[in-house]
């Protein structure tokens, strides 16, 4: 559907007709004052780039300029009425441009002194956002975790193999408890494909695949078996169907168990500490922020996917299509995603490529959501609020480093990434502060399978003898 708006001034008449995709498009007449100063104007630029005998350049009388140039006269001439129409036509409409280097599309359509002329120009603008209802925002709520004892200890152990020593394993088998080191090679296409590569497990039934535990079990350094890659027994339909079954090779390169540190004062300044004790307390302190920041993030999650279901509204195709490829570009770059591409089949392929151009568009709305709100609501927006300084080791454990850079960065697009991450965390932070809150819905379980009864075979009737 699209939308007509007619605009008027001494200079200019035109109509605004905005298209899907954010397009628009001006059509516009021309008043001939403004023809004629385009002319001379054209005449002014022709006449300082030629040259004709006994004249310095830009000093040519007009007549000749245009008896001797007309070709490039008439060319410069119709570009400097497009540029002149288009900012007569901008001081009245104000459309947006999608960037400072925005291409505009114009056609003059007809041109004469006497007459005026009339202009067609196509370009992208900026998305029109729709106002946000703040009423109807609403989230369930999310229970933040229980940071007790048990969870300090399991984070104290964490740490512990952080900073353990690996002890090597060769006069025997790999055994429950182990930590081994794998390769996995796909066999099932040609040549083999590497899923993993010195890739360390715990042996333990609770942390692996079904199927990879029952594989490494006995195992000695070394030695390759072959099996099915397939999901665990009580994984989800889903799961099923996103990771069908293959067939694969695994080695066992090495067996290593880890010497873990005691914890105490040592491994308490090791991680910026003076001591155990503030170690813990510290410790504690970062847990709770975790806990905070972990339901924060499931409340942002609940807002976005509101916004983006609530508030549908065209995007410029030209933007969406250089989110997908920074995407793409980002991707190929990282060598574990060039692994699983090649994996793939053509389906699993497009599928793939499909699934980057969804989530781009959704980080493109959500972008220009996120910049509407800040802006209708004056929310203030700092770049130093981007830098997150991180002061310990301990503190660098928990620190997410994808919205961290140096503040002698000289990336303007990591700034940009950076601030656009920011503008959007803002915003929807804004939106959970005014949103009711509301209990969890309860899960639907789902349904039992239909099991259908076996019938059960009709007893045999006895032949009795006869006396």
């Amino acid at each position: 559907m699209t939308e007509q708006k007619e605009y008027k001034s001494e200079a200019v008449t035109f109509t605004i007709e905005r298209k899907p995709e954010c397009v628009a498009e001006y059509k516009v007449k021309t008043s001939a004052d403004l023809v004629k100063k385009a002319r001379k104007n054209a005449i002014r630029a022709v006449s300082k780039e030629v040259s004709l005998p006994g004249f310095r350049k830009g000093r040519a009388p007009d007549h000749l300029i245009v008896k001797k140039f007309a070709g490039p006269l008439e060319e410069r001439w119709q570009k400097a009425i497009a540029d002149e129409t288009f900012r007569e036509c901008q001081k009245l409409a104000h459309t947006p441009l999608l960037g400072e280097d925005a291409r505009i599309s114009f056609n003059v359509d007809k041109h004469s002194l006497e007459e005026g002329a009339e202009v067609t120009y196509t370009f992208e603008t900026e998305p029109l956002v729709p106002k946000i209802d703040l009423a109807t925002i609403e989230i369930e709520e999310v229970k933040k975790e229980t940071v007790d004892a048990k969870k300090i200890e399991e984070t104290l152990h964490d740490i512990q193999m952080f900073f353990c020593e690996w002890e090597k394993i060769s006069d025997r088998g790999i055994k429950e408890g182990d930590h081994g080191v794998i390769d996995v090679d796909i066999v099932e296409t040609e040549p083999p494909q590497k899923a993993l590569t010195n890739a360390r497990f715990q042996v333990d039934k609770k942390k692996m695949a079904k199927w990879m535990h029952d594989l490494i079990i006995g195992m000695k350094i070394g030695e390759a078996k072959e099996g099915l890659s397939e999901p665990d027994p009580d994984a989800s339909e889903e799961e099923k169907k996103a990771t069908p079954p293959k067939k694969v090779r695994m080695i066992l390169r090495s067996i290593e168990n880890p010497k873990l540190p005691p914890i105490d004062d040592a491994l308490a300044q090791k991680l910026g500490a003076k001591d155990e004790k503030e170690m813990r307390e510290n410790l504690e302190k970062l847990l709770n922020k975790q806990a905070e920041e972990h339901a924060q993030k499931h409340y942002r999650e609940q807002v976005s996917k509101h916004l983006v279901e609530t508030y549908p509204f065209d995007l410029p195709k030209s933007l969406l299509q250089k989110e997908t490829q920074f995407r793409i570009k980002q991707l190929v770059a990282d060598p574990a995603f060039q692994q699983k591409m090649m994996g793939m089949n053509e389906e699993e392929r497009k599928a793939a490529i499909k699934d980057i151009e969804t989530q781009g568009e959704k980080a493109v709305r959500l972008f220009y959501i996120s910049r509407h709100i800040i802006e209708e609501n004056k929310i203030p927006v700092s770049p130093s609020e981007v830098h997150q300084e991180v002061k310990t080791p301990l503190e660098a454990l928990f620190s997410d480093q994808s919205d961290i850079y140096n503040a002698k960065e000289q990336s303007q697009e990591q700034k940009a990434i950076a601030m656009s991450r920011l503008i959007l965390s803002k915003a929807e932070d804004f939106l959970i502060s005014k949103a009711k809150i509301v209990p969890p819905k309860a899960k639907k379980k789902a349904a039992p399978k239909k099991t259908t009864a076996k019938k059960k075979a009709a007893p045999k009737k006895k032949t009795t003898k006869s006396a």
